[in-house]
């Protein structure tokens, strides 16, 4: 009886470490929270992104927001925001998921247009 409580105890004690290990491998609790614009635009020094979340989410209120050369990249709450906002801003807004790329006041090249949708899809898999 005292063999079989050890072999659980010893097969429960094994079953967890797998598990912690895989939590670990996955992120832990950093793998279910949104990434940040920070995050986003941190490894694009390229287009000189700019922390500006007072000034940019006025209105609309987003809950983060960075000027860049080639647009603005505003973060909200909600994907829902996000849609309504790059809804109002028509073809000057381009949304995925919580962030919406505006493009009011900038005159990017296609390459410009191209290397922003780029930042904003980088976490899309394609296929």
């Amino acid at each position: 009886m005292k063999s079989k409580l050890v072999v659980r105890a010893a097969v429960f004690a094994v079953l967890v470490t797998i598990l912690g290990i895989t939590w670990q491998a996955l992120g832990g609790f950093h793998a279910f929270s949104t990434p940040t614009l920070q995050d986003l635009l941190s490894a694009n020094t390229d287009i000189n992104p700019k922390e500006k979340t007072d000034e940019l989410c006025l209105d609309p209120l987003c809950v983060e927001g960075w000027g860049t050369d080639i647009g603005s990249f505003l973060r909200f709450k909600s994907a829902g925001e996000a849609e309504y906002w790059a809804t109002v801003l028509g073809a000057e807004g381009i949304r995925y998921e919580n962030v919406v790329l505006d493009l009011r006041g900038y005159q990017p090249t296609f390459e410009q247009r191209r290397h922003a949708i780029d930042i904003l899809f980088s976490g899309r898999d394609w296929n």
